[in-house]
This record gives structure tokens, sequence and C-alpha cells, in this order.
């Protein structure tokens, strides 16, 4: 049975796991429980970020790679790897994984565009009417308070923290996964029972060999004394015994023409042997004529 801390950290690695894909898209496994490739677009590039789990995730935050690479102050010095997301950062145990590269998307999707379009003004104003009508807090803002919303992420993060579909959705996520464990631990109190019900099977399995193969054993004794004590093997017995007794009748006789025997001897056994010849006989033709008007009867 495995440790309760080491099952209690699966557990989290798994339920980290699980908001990154609730909160993110295109979420595709490089690697079981260990590598995760999340695409997403930016105003018609094709992105992604490439998610490494360590063996100690989620005590040790996880190590994030932008594909392709460009210039950004979230990127580490002539490298791809992010390391000044806020979310990184700030990144503890109980951080959602899902969230924090959720902020880094937004904001590559963000600054993206600025590296290969000048009219950046253009795509924030529409950017910020966009927003507007997602979150309605947004218009009370002046120009100034919503140029810091786009270039501040933890802004952004208080904003989808405040706004009720978040909210909405944040609860709704809560319950699937608490759903989700239910499940889980349903099918966990279930195994015990299918493993006692497949056990049994087996059982019953090995009684019913043991029992076909009694049975064949006690078929073959069946078919030997049905074929030993037939009507028809006893009639060929009694025949066999009637012409042994004639036999043995005919060497007495013999017997006594040689002078091997005396009278009283020969008449005595010679009798014998004659009429025990035949009573067999008498009974091997009455059950012969029954066996035949036993076949007839059948046909």
């Amino acid at each position: 049975m495995l440790p309760r801390y080491h099952t209690d950290q699966e557990n989290l690695r798994k339920r980290q796991i699980d908001t990154l894909k609730i909160f993110n898209d295109n979420v595709s496994e490089i690697q079981e429980n260990s590598e995760y490739k999340v695409e997403f677009d930016s105003h018609g590039k094709n992105m992604s970020l490439n998610v490494l789990l360590t063996p100690d995730f989620p005590n040790e935050k996880p190590v994030i790679f932008v594909n392709p690479v460009f210039p950004h102050p979230w990127l580490g010095e002539n490298s791809n790897q992010v390391l000044g997301a806020p979310g990184l950062i700030n990144y503890t145990l109980h951080s959602d994984l899902g969230r924090v590269v959720q902020a880094i998307i937004r904001e590559f999707q963000r600054t993206v565009p600025n590296l290969e379009d000048k009219t950046t003004n253009t795509n924030h104003q529409a950017h910020v009417v966009v927003n507007s009508m997602v979150f309605p807090d947004l218009n009370d803002l002046t120009i100034e308070e919503l140029q810091e919303v786009l270039e501040n992420p933890d802004l952004q993060d208080k904003i989808l923290e405040t706004n009720p579909q978040m909210t909405e959705i944040e609860l709704a996520t809560e319950e699937l996964m608490n759903n989700i464990e239910e499940i889980a631990q349903d099918n966990l109190n279930k195994q015990q029972t299918l493993d006692i019900l497949k056990s049994d099977v087996l059982e019953r399995i090995s009684a019913i060999v043991q029992m076909k193969m009694s049975y064949e054993e006690l078929h073959k004794k069946y078919q030997k004394l049905s074929d030993m004590y037939s009507p028809h093997r006893i009639r060929d017995c009694l025949k066999e015994a009637a012409l042994r007794a004639d036999e043995d009748a005919e060497v007495i006789a013999e017997k006594f023409l040689l002078g091997e025997i005396s009278v009283e001897t020969f008449v005595s056994k010679f009798a014998e042997k004659r009429a025990l010849g035949q009573a067999r006989r008498a009974r091997e033709e009455r059950l012969a004529h029954q066996l035949a008007q036993l076949d007839r009867a059948q046909t």
C-alpha cells in the first residue's frame, strides 16, 4: 500500500494537470504526467507553450518554454524559457497551473502582434472594445487605466477574479472536479467487490472443470459396465458357456472310452455337463427370442 503522503502528492499533481486542461484549449499530452503542449493563436501566428512538470511538482514550479522564440521581458536571455511571468515568480503549492499558463498565453497574445505590427494603438483599442463587452467594469476606466490594465498581468488577474462569469466558471469547475474525485473514489470502492466476484467466478469455473472430469471418468465406467451386461452380451456369454459345457462332456466321454475313468464317474460327470450345457443353451435361445421380439417392436 502506498504511503498517504505519496498518494496525496499524486492527487495534487493530477488536480493541477486537470486545471491546465480546464482553463486552456488545445492541450496535448507529450509524456504522461510530465510534459504537455498548449497551442494557441496570436493574430494568425501559430504558437505553443511546452509545460514540463518535474518529479517534485507541484511542490516545485513548472518549467515553461515558448515556441517560436521572440524578444520579451518574461523570457530568459537568449532563451525561450519563460522566467519572468508573475504567476511563475509567485508560484506556490496552491497556485493553479491552468491559470498560470492562461495568463502567459494572454500576455503573448497581446505582445506578439506588437513585434510585427506598428499600429499597436489600434490593436489595443480593439482589445479594449471586446473586453469592455465581456467585462463591463472596463467601461468606467480611463485610457491610462486601460493601458495600465493591458500592461499589468496582476490587474488582469484581479479583474478576472472579480468577474461574475469567471466566478461561475470557477464554481462549475470546482463542482466538476469534485464529481470526478467522487466517481474515482466510487470506482475504487467497487474494485474490491469486483475482485470478490472475479474470485468467485474462478472458483466456480474450477469446480465445473472438476465435475466435468469426474463425469467423463464415470461415463467411461458406465460404458464399460453397459457393454459387459448388455442383453446381447449376456446372450453371447450363454452361448459360449453352453459350448464349453458340451466340450467338457465330450472330453469326459473320451476319457471313459480310453478307460481312464470308471463308469460311475463317467455317468455322474457326463450327465452333469450335458445338463449344464442344455440349461445354458435353453436360456440363450429364450433370451435370443426375447431380443428378436424387442428389435421387431422397435422397428
